[in-house]
């Protein structure tokens, strides 16, 4: 092989290794408000914390009633999630999906489908501040 045909070679493998490892984003979610249409209020966050946890919920099992204090978005990584209010209001979220979680409202989760569900959700506020205070 000639030191041409190296060349050559070498830029292909770079181009096609390129493409082939190319990051790609896409926005999942980006909102003003929770999923029942509540506008966030100013966030006056003196010392900030953040956690993300990763829940697991069977098959027709549900979470505790409970509200949040503080902002937090749910993903759905896998199976089908519906939110229930203590005022009868609903909304269910898919595998792929993210959910803008209601603040300062009674509500909870069902798994309503066929497999497990498996949530990552995103917490911010106050340092302290209980992710969910149950009814």
């Amino acid at each position: 092989m000639n030191a041409r045909t190296i060349i050559i070679t070498l830029a292909a493998v770079l181009f096609i290794t390129n493409i082939a490892y190319a990051a790609q984003k896409e926005v999942l979610l980006k909102t003003t408000s929770t999923w029942d249409n509540v506008e966030y209020q100013k966030l006056k966050i003196k010392k900030p914390e953040v956690t993300v946890l990763k829940i697991d919920i069977g098959v027709n099992e549900s979470l505790k009633m409970h509200k949040h204090d503080l902002v937090n978005i749910a993903y759905v990584k896998k199976g089908t999630l519906t939110v229930y209010t203590d005022k009868n209001e609903q909304i269910t979220v898919k595998e792929g999906e993210c959910l803008p979680e209601i603040v300062g409202k009674y509500h909870y989760g069902k798994n309503t489908g066929k497999e497990p569900v498996q949530l990552i959700v995103f917490y911010i506020g106050e340092k302290g501040t209980p992710l969910a205070v149950d009814k």
